[in-house]
């Protein structure tokens, strides 16, 4: 399993391509060994790609906006391709899938597998990571276990450790049921309801780490929603994970 950041802990950053450069460098001196990209200002993709080759920091996964998604998936297709990514991420459910009712999440249940479809011509993939209202019931069904037994198995899912704790659900335990089709796992830690870095809060991730590997998930990446000192977050998180790596 290869270790890394999600680049959106460090948007604020990523505002053009002398910020990108700078991010991959320093990423890739905390001992990196892959990156997700989402949430920085759009650059050129072969700036991704000439950074990515630069400091071998493959690119493992992206989360774009969700129109994008929906309305020029063949675009994105062509930008994945020219920094070499195969995996698509949604951030989030949006708002008109949320309705309530299963009609909502059944239109979003379609778009997955379709996606899911026409990217699986191209040898990618579509996945979906979770915040914590997915713990919800609609129509007696839990939003994400409705979502994992009625997408197609084609369909990626991103468990985010951080929401899965706050909404009361066992991390180790979804890792279980989506054995196979988690390539990518989000750590954060969790004290008092607030974002931590890797090793500052009460998440056992040496026992997550482990569970994420006997069931295959290929790449860890370190992400924190807000921080006030995001580098020092990553880089501690970064030196957590080398301990535990170690430890082994």
């Amino acid at each position: 399993m290869r270790y890394g950041i999600q680049l959106f802990s460090l948007r604020k950053y990523l505002k053009d391509e002398a910020g990108y450069r700078k991010v991959f460098g320093r990423v890739a001196d905390m001992g990196a060994e892959v990156v997700q990209l989402s949430g920085g200002k759009p650059v050129d993709p072969n700036v991704i790609s000439r950074l990515s080759e630069a400091y071998s920091l493959p690119v493992c996964l992206t989360h774009d906006k969700f129109d994008r998604l929906e309305n020029d998936l063949d675009g994105l297709i062509a930008e994945h391709k020219i920094y070499a990514c195969c995996a698509m991420g949604v951030g989030m459910m949006p708002g008109k899938f949320r309705t309530g009712e299963k009609a909502g999440l059944n239109r979003f249940v379609d778009f997955l597998n379709l996606t899911a479809d026409r990217l699986a011509q191209e040898d990618m993939t579509i996945a979906y990571h979770n915040h914590w209202f997915e713990f919800e019931k609609v129509g007696g069904d839990v939003m994400l276990d409705y979502l994992i037994a009625n997408t197609d198995k084609r369909v990626r899912f991103i468990p985010d450790t951080y929401w899965m704790k706050y909404a009361g659900a066992s991390v180790e335990g979804y890792l279980e049921r989506l054995a196979g089709r988690v390539d990518t796992l989000h750590l954060k830690d969790y004290k008092h309801k607030l974002f931590r870095a890797v090793g500052k809060g009460t998440l056992d991730f040496a026992a997550i780490l482990k569970k994420a590997k006997e069931c295959g998930v290929r790449n860890a990446v370190v992400e924190l929603d807000f921080s006030p000192r995001p580098f020092a977050s990553m880089e501690y998180s970064m030196r957590t994970l080398e301990e535990l790596k170690n430890a082994d």
